[in-house]
């Protein structure tokens, strides 16, 4: 249903180009335009299911590679959070959705993702630190496969060749 009225309009204007009322530079331009305000419209979800989705919102740009270490990594921990409801108990799942939510949020590119990322890493290797040196150690290590290729990345959440994009969408 989205794309009946650029359809019609696109036709609307392949018909005036073919009568002499615009010329093929302005056809282009406006067509460019047309094509680009249709491009910002929120993402609907139809046969090409949610991965379809995600790869719309996440616009041109591709993940770095070296973030996909930092989602690769959280997501095990989310797995291994989960598998660990029933030897800690059901507070874990808390923090495996709030995992969960980082992970989905650091792939799709947003900034709050990214410096809540950084926050939780940091306060969970301080509380870490505090249970004991080797259990605080192990932690550092295992949240540093997450930090660093987040931080390491912190172009692809702030900056699109050279100028600030912030959530892609939202600001213009």
């Amino acid at each position: 249903m989205e794309n009946i009225p650029t359809v019609s309009s696109e036709e609307e204007l392949l018909e005036l180009r073919r009568e002499g009322k615009i010329t093929e530079a302005e056809y282009g331009e406006l067509l460019g335009a047309m094509r680009k305000a249709t491009s910002h419209t929120r993402p609907v979800l139809d046969k090409t299911g949610i991965a379809a989705c995600l790869k719309r919102q996440s616009g041109n740009r591709g993940i770095p590679g070296v973030l996909w270490i930092g989602l690769v990594s959280l997501g095990i921990m989310v797995l291994f959070k989960l598998a660990a409801v029933f030897s800690v108990g059901p507070r874990i799942l808390v923090d495996a959705g709030i995992s969960a939510a980082l992970l989905v949020g650091l792939y799709l590119g947003h900034k709050w993702a990214y410096i809540l990322t950084i926050v939780f890493v940091v306060l969970g290797t301080v509380f870490a630190l505090s249970k004991g040196a080797g259990y605080g150690l192990l932690v550092l290590v295992l949240d540093c496969l997450v930090l660093v290729p987040v931080v390491l990345s912190t172009e692809y959440f702030f900056f699109k060749n050279g100028a600030n994009s912030g959530n892609r969408e939202t600001e213009k």
